[in-house]
């Protein structure tokens, strides 16, 4: 397959990077930037089709946005200066899968062109696909994993995009992974530890986490009994 890259549509890499690399905590005069980003009808239609709200043993999918564009916004020029950026995917294409799970997707698209790949809606121990259930703790998850962001960072693209429901997109960025593990080391040991809402049955059996490609999940089985 050719793929093709539309000069009206692309920025090089080197001035998205820029772009995405702009601080987003506040801090006086310092650019702000939010980020948005819009899957427009073609591709949003496309997937919305291929969503599967039945199957418990589905796996993940891979997709390359092949035509994608970006536009900025200045929404003030007094200091602190107040930008905002939003991304647009205009086309998608199937990705050449080297190997899924429920809970991952291994993938890989051409140079400059970023990455899309579907959450599923189940719940599954580990990524064995027998254990899936439909719904339950971890279904619909929207979040992008260490391994996704990692990915992305190493490919130095400008962002990635998460399905995780018919019609549910989740953008992510580099500077959202960087700038967060940067603050979490730097105030980590003055961070409070705390446990969460976990079931008992959930403390016992601990989170299995799925290593591997882009969309790897943390998922647990469902608690056994009443």
């Amino acid at each position: 397959m050719t793929w093709s890259r539309s000069g009206t549509r692309r920025a090089s890499l080197a001035v998205v990077s820029a772009l995405v690399g702009t601080l987003s905590l506040p801090r006086p005069a310092v650019a702000q930037a939010v980020r948005l980003g819009v899957v427009m009808d073609l591709p949003r239609q496309a997937l919305a089709a291929s969503w599967d709200d039945e199957d418990p043993h589905q796996l993940e999918r891979g997709y390359c946005i092949v035509d994608w564009s970006y536009g900025v916004y200045h929404v003030s020029r007094k200091d602190p200066v107040q930008d905002d950026s939003i991304f647009r995917v205009f086309r998608i294409a199937p990705a050449d899968v080297s190997g899924a799970t429920p809970v991952s997707v291994e993938f890989d698209c051409p140079a400059g062109v970023p990455e899309l790949h579907v959450h599923t809606p189940t719940t599954c121990m580990g990524d064995d696909n027998s254990t899936c259930h439909l719904g339950g703790l971890n279904a619909y998850s929207c979040q992008p994993s260490r391994g996704d962001y990692e990915k992305m960072v190493r490919r130095q693209d400008p962002f990635g995009v998460i399905q995780c429901d018919r019609r549910s997109f989740r953008f992510y960025y580099p500077s959202d992974y960087l700038e967060a593990n940067s603050y979490a080391m730097a105030h980590y040991h003055a961070l409070p530890r705390p446990t969460g809402n976990m079931t008992a049955a959930m403390r016992s059996a601990g989170d299995t986490l799925a290593t591997g490609g882009s969309g790897a999940r943390a998922q647990q089985a469902p608690p056994s009994g009443p």
